[in-house]
């Protein structure tokens, strides 16, 4: 037995010694071929971003040298040959300059209005005057063949191209063309979808694009060609045409189309860029989804366990439903920003689907364990949620993240040098054009003046126990019900206000020492209900201030002989 012992022994050292000598040949076979060749495959990747990220900040020209240059070399390269083709589509177009990045990714450049064209345009035929649209059609000609070329070569892979083919008719104003077009992409993204995404490991595997914003951002970018968001969302492209030509109603349901087919391809991790993509290129038929969004709060807390010890990396979400309309079949999206995350980013995660959240109730939506590169509760900094029904699609956020806002907002009125009777409301940092938002008024036909009238000739004020009989309607669950004793300050406004997503506070909300939020705040019928833990006294300038982004207006109430009575509104 011993003897058997040792010859197993030394068979199993020689077998080992075999394939060691046999790894160690394979690897000086594999690493110069490795070497070589990833060598080769970051110089196509530094050609291949630097592409994307002119592309994308309006370089166009530049970004069609470095496509150009990467296609002499790889001819069939996928990438190459799409970021070819938009670079001509934009090329074609009379644009003005630009020299930033879009604010975020998800709005990308679609049109002669959002895809300005930087570089040494010497490269490009020169023309006289009049020949300009043989040098537009020339390009577009170029870009409509190499899209050819790219869905010959992959036509299970051709609906990024069917996109660009849309946007090149809408640059020729064939409307007709380009619908057909994006039509087309949108049934063929959910079949190609696995063979779309087939390059997505080779992004990922390059770990040093999640350690920098612009990293991020190119990753983005490229799943928004391969996946369909952003501007290779041809139902958000559709989106954006319908509500150019002033048809809300359309434009409302290519939105619900383009996120009924991301859920198909079970796709909800970008769910950020196409919320922002629809508020910053549709935001007035995205805002008219659901007007009362604003009266949606969602809010966290550690949960607890046997020990009644907080357990910092689990939470209870809770949906609080101040509006008086149900949401049902409930969808939600949790957002979760983080200490140590970048300005816009946040951990999306799925939780769990809702029957009904009733009006004027809270519902528990579950618990929820933090798995974000170890964070805990405390490491929570702001928190949204995005809702989906069958219907419906807003974003819900937390209270004081939207108070934030309104502090924010209160800042840009205070330093605006603009006169508050313009009716003009000071100019937003939001990523949301001023223009956009102002058209959701004028599709209601109100502006910040008129909105001023209308506060000033439909709010209530009560601060009398005798008025109690106002507050007594509302369903149970929401405890309005005056006392003999009550006399806290009670505001009525007019529900149109809706509209601008109003924040209330006593005083300015950027002053944390005077600020007094409602202690309620929700929708009943046409009126907006509002009740503040404070007891007006005798010769009282109550200054009621409601904040937003479309506009911000100074209410002051005058409390005297046991009366209440509106001194002024103001438009800031």
């Amino acid at each position: 037995e011993y003897e058997k012992q040792k010859e197993l022994k030394r068979n199993l050292e020689r077998e080992i010694e075999s394939i060691r000598m046999s790894y160690i040949e394979y690897l000086e076979d594999y690493a110069p071929i490795y070497y070589k060749y990833m060598q080769e495959w970051n110089a196509l990747c530094l050609k291949k971003d630097k592409a994307y990220i002119d592309l994308y900040g309006g370089r166009s020209l530049d970004a069609y040298n470095q496509t150009d240059a990467i296609l002499q070399d790889y001819p069939a390269n996928r990438e190459a040959l799409l970021l070819k083709s938009l670079s001509l589509i934009n090329l074609s177009q009379t644009l003005p300059p630009s020299s930033s990045l879009p604010p975020a990714p998800g709005d990308f450049p679609t049109d002669s209005s959002s895809s300005p064209v930087q570089g040494d345009v010497s490269a490009l035929p020169s023309s006289p005057e009049g020949v300009e649209e043989s040098v537009s059609e020339s390009l577009l000609l170029e870009a409509e063949s190499t899209l050819d070329q790219y869905i010959k070569l992959y036509p299970s892979r051709s609906a990024p191209a069917l996109v660009l083919k849309g946007l090149l008719y809408r640059s020729q104003n064939e409307n007709a063309k380009a619908i057909s077009y994006f039509d087309q992409a949108s049934m063929e993204y959910p079949r190609q979808a696995a063979d779309l995404t087939d390059l997505l490991d080779s992004y990922k595997a390059r770990t040093y694009l999640n350690h920098s914003a612009e990293g991020k951002y190119l990753l983005r970018l490229y799943r928004s060609t391969m996946e369909g968001f952003g501007i290779f969302s041809p139902n958000l492209l559709k989106a954006k045409y319908y509500a150019q030509q002033g048809d809300t109603d359309q434009s409302k349901a290519e939105i619900f189309n383009h996120f009924f087919r991301r859920g198909n391809q079970g796709v909800y991790d970008c769910l950020l860029s196409d919320m922002q993509y629809c508020e910053e290129n549709m935001y007035s038929s995205f805002k008219q989804i659901l007007l009362e969004q604003s009266f949606i709060d969602v809010s966290v807390e550690p949960t607890m366990n046997w020990t009644l010890a907080d357990k910092d990396d689990e939470i209870k979400v809770t949906i609080n439903n101040r509006s008086d309309i149900d949401l049902e079949n409930v969808r939600i999206f949790l957002c979760l920003h983080y200490t140590d995350m970048y300005k816009d980013e946040y951990d999306v995660q799925k939780l769990p689907s809702v029957n009904i959240i009733k009006h004027n109730d809270k519902t528990e939506i579950g618990v929820v364990k933090l798995n974000y590169e170890d964070k805990k509760y405390n490491d929570i900094t702001r928190i949204r949620a995005i809702a989906m029904t069958d219907d419906k699609i807003c974003w819900i956020d937390n209270v004081d993240y939207k108070y934030m806002r309104a502090a924010q907002s209160a800042a840009r009125s205070s330093s605006s040098s603009s006169p508050a009777s313009s009716g003009s409301p000071a100019a937003s940092s939001s990523p949301v054009g001023s223009s956009l938002k102002q058209q959701l008024l004028k599709d209601f036909n109100v502006d910040g003046e008129s909105l001023a009238r209308i506060i000033s000739s439909g709010i209530k004020i009560y601060a009398n126990p005798s008025d109690g009989n106002l507050w007594n309607d509302v369903k149970s669950g929401v405890k309005n019900i005056v006392t003999g004793k009550d006399k806290k300050l009670r505001v009525e406004l007019p529900r149109i206000l809706t509209l601008i997503d109003p924040v209330f506070s006593l005083h300015q909300v950027n002053d944390k020492d005077k600020a007094i939020r409602p202690s309620e705040n929700y929708l009943s019928g046409s009126s907006i209900r509002l009740k503040f833990d404070y007891e007006p006294k005798q010769d009282d300038l109550i200054p009621l201030y409601i904040y937003s982004d479309l506009a911000n207006f100074k209410v002051t109430i005058q409390f005297e002989e046991g009366k209440t009575k509106i001194k002024s509104v103001e438009l800031m």
